[in-house]
């Protein structure tokens, strides 16, 4: 046991030596990330949807990324239809351009589809010229909150439970290029599916993105628990993690799960740093839950061994 011990301890040690290598060799990319602190009470009222903008407009324009930088912001950031020609749509698209930045950002989409309107919770990149650069949807939708699970089979379920949003989740992790850089995108808990920033890695991005609104949990542990559970996808991938969240906590993690820098909950903030692409191969990434697997099966065996044992000394 002293030996293993000491061999984890080993390779700890060497590994992070060679990550921090690597990142001092990797390419940089600045990002700033906006948290608008939003009320949910407002959030969703047209009333306000000028002001919110107007929000996070005049705080990306104070934190400008140096360069051709990224400016991130939060889960249904614009609370109405980018893909709608408008006003609203126009004012976003002047922030990347007055900015000079490329802007990632969530807002509700929809497609029609034989006569039936379909919705999904999305993720829209911004180029720094004002171009679209390409949308991304929700795969893993919050069950009873966008989407009624087996509704198909009983539809009785949906009456049961209110206010529940009907939304149909994404086709599959498709990453988004800004600068020439690769970004996968996880929408609010999705940062808690390993596999889901996994098919990402297989997918070479540099750099994973989560935007979520955590307001619903207010001062709870949720938020932090949240947070907590997105630092391994960092280190599962060695890819470094950006967090943007309505109402907190947004945060910097290193590629080894390391919170280089965070806000806190409830306050209208931005966070700036760099972010390293590094392209580093891991276990996780190569093997997945492989590991998992042949550990139930070996257990299997083993207690399949011990029920026979116990039947002859019976």
């Amino acid at each position: 046991a002293g030996v293993m011990i000491m061999a984890i301890l080993v390779y700890g040690y060497v590994r992070t030596a060679q990550i921090d290598e690597a990142a001092k060799k990797a390419p940089g990319l600045p990002v700033a990330l906006v948290q608008g602190n939003i009320e949910q009470s407002v959030k969703w009222d047209p009333l306000y949807q000028s002001q919110t903008i107007d929000i996070y407009g005049s705080l990306s324009r104070a934190s400008i990324p140096s360069g051709n930088g990224l400016i991130v912001w939060p889960e249904t950031a614009a609370p109405f239809y980018f893909q709608r020609p408008g006003p609203l749509q126009d004012a976003v698209i002047d922030v990347a351009r007055n900015a000079g930045s490329s802007i990632l950002f969530g807002s509700p989409s929809y497609e029609e589809e034989k006569g039936t309107v379909h919705y999904m919770n999305s993720a829209y990149l911004i180029g720094s010229d004002g171009t679209l650069g390409g949308r991304y949807d929700k795969v893993h939708l919050v069950p009873y909150g966008e989407y009624v699970p087996l509704r198909r089979f009983f539809p009785f379920i949906g009456k049961l439970v209110v206010g529940v949003g009907d939304f149909r989740a994404g086709k599959g992790f498709y990453p988004l290029t800004t600068a020439g850089h690769r970004l996968g995108v996880l929408i609010c808990y999705e940062g808690i599916f390993p596999e889901a920033a996994r098919s990402y890695k297989q997918e070479k991005v540099g750099l994973l993105v989560n935007i979520t609104n955590d307001a619903w949990f207010g001062r709870t542990s949720a938020p932090h628990q949240h947070l907590s559970m997105t630092v391994f996808r960092a280190i599962e991938n060695r890819l470094y993690l950006v967090r943007a969240a309505n109402t907190g906590i947004s945060a910097i993690i290193d590629s080894k799960g390391t919170i280089v820098s965070h806000t806190n909950l409830f306050e209208r903030t931005t966070l700036k740093g760099d972010v390293k692409i590094i392209d580093e191969k891991t276990c996780y990434a190569a093997y997945g839950d492989l590991f998992v697997y042949l550990c139930i099966v070996v257990l299997l065996v083993m207690t399949i061994f011990a029920v026979q044992r116990r039947k002859k000394h019976a």
